[in-house]
């Protein structure tokens, strides 16, 4: 088969673009009072339509490398907020190294705002009038002053109560501080948020006052996670308590569809059930129980990937990391799988920061293997496009994946043009191959 390569990749930490709810015929419709779907796109941070691509134009080599090592970035962030002495700390991992945008609106009438979305945080918020610190970078500050809609919120509230930090007077307020340092801290406050032309009431939200911190000029951050304050969970007063994304790859001029409530094409998708981590219980866990290439087992220690008391150890769906990260026993174990299968020369993978790299120089049709990844109950298959990327045009291929200590993370490298599917109403996570172009 053809090698897709970096050019053909999606790099993905996850930020998005709103398009318009998708109709009844792309989307299965909710019996319960609660069938609203909404569609959003997913924009990479470098796509011409980004307002973060940078100004000097970037080969695709480029764009990915940068990616990767926002990646590295944001696993060594994971591993200082689940390793430290066997705690987790109660702040969010994530900052200004997202990949992708999402433009929502706050207030009525609603005012746009182009945020960072994360799955490894919860709360959403944007910069707020008056500003003591805000980033000037930021196209637009939300003012409340201009909104019908906007209040505060009580020191007696739920989501109050559901801050990791929070202090009180007359009303809530909240300090976030990210894993890089970055914080934001204001009012907690409510707010009618628009995402596409669907409008969620009384969403609780950061009007952030003070900001600090590399946001790469976006206006905010809008979490993705499995807290009560995340997006996905306020947005379950008006749809279903789902959200779905297929990731185009990088060289295509789409974008990648992102829909909240039930989920387009579900026919045909493979579940396998979230696993609680009742010390980390933001991240999305899932039960890997074994990774073959080619068909044959890959042979590491049992409980590698399993949740240790402590919260250690799992493995992490994470669309914000690029590479996929691996335990070292199991991350060794695949490479000496795939070097059984590859029959090219290995090559120096170290310019690029990869641990695995071989050359295809003068090949004309080379074949890679396929990999997969076992769940319980469910298979996600790998095509070589998944695994591997090229990375210049000498023929110098490299396993898009790396070792990691303490836990585990599939990256979106190897969840381009899949549907993944995550269904907090039943606990599970469910995936299928597609052309996310087409979605």
């Amino acid at each position: 088969m053809a090698f897709m390569g970096c050019q053909a990749l999606v790099l993905t930490a996850i930020v998005f673009l709103i398009a318009v709810p998708i109709t009844q015929t792309l989307a299965a419709r909710d019996s319960t009072i609660n069938d609203k779907v909404l569609r959003t796109e997913l924009i990479h941070r470098e796509h011409p339509s980004s307002p973060l691509r940078s100004n000097t134009s970037k080969t695709t080599t480029e764009i990915f490398l940068a990616a990767v090592k926002r990646g590295a970035e944001r696993r060594a962030q994971l591993s200082k907020h689940i390793l430290a002495e066997g705690r987790l700390f109660s702040t969010p991992v994530a900052s200004g190294n997202g990949e992708y945008l999402i433009d929502i609106s706050f207030g009525s009438p609603p005012q746009k705002a182009s945020v960072i979305v994360d799955t490894g945080s919860d709360l959403i918020w944007t910069q707020c009038l008056p500003c003591e610190t805000c980033n000037a970078a930021a196209s637009v500050i939300f003012d409340p002053v201009k909104s019908s809609t906007y209040d505060t919120v009580s020191c007696a509230s739920n989501f109050c109560s559901s801050l990791p930090f929070q202090s009180c007077t007359t009303s809530c307020k909240y300090d976030y501080m990210y894993g890089d340092g970055s914080s934001t801290s204001g009012a907690l406050s409510t707010e009618t948020v628009t995402v596409g032309t669907g409008t969620i009431p009384n969403v609780a939200f950061g009007c952030g006052h003070t900001n600090l911190g590399s946001f790469a000029g976006a206006a905010g951050i809008v979490g993705l996670g499995q807290g009560p304050l995340s997006l996905i969970s306020q947005a379950s007063s008006i749809t279903s308590k789902k959200f779905s994304y297929c990731l185009v790859p990088l060289g295509s001029t789409k974008t990648s569809p992102m829909l909240i409530g039930d989920s387009a094409a579900a026919g045909g998708v493979a579940y396998t059930a979230l696993l609680t981590n009742t010390a980390n219980p933001t991240f999305y866990y899932a039960d890997l129980t074994g990774i073959s290439v080619s068909g044959k087992a890959v042979t590491y220690p049992v409980g590698t990937f399993s949740i240790d008391a402590s919260g250690q150890g799992g493995f992490i769906l994470d669309s914000g990391t690029t590479l996929t990260y691996l335990e070292t026993g199991a991350f060794n174990a695949l490479v000496a799988a795939l070097k059984a299968e590859v029959p090219f020369p290995e090559a120096d993978g170290s310019l690029y920061g990869l641990d695995y790299c071989f050359s295809t120089a003068g090949v004309a049709n080379p074949t890679y293997p396929t990999m997969t990844f076992h769940f319980k109950g469910a298979d996600y298959e790998l095509p070589p496009e998944n695994v591997f990327v090229a990375l210049d045009t000498g023929g110098s291929i490299c396993l898009a994946m790396a070792a990691s200590t303490g836990f585990s993370i599939m990256g979106n490298i190897q969840q381009q043009n899949h549907l993944i599917v995550h269904d907090l109403v039943n606990q599970r996570v469910g995936f299928k191959e597609a052309n996310c172009e087409t979605i």
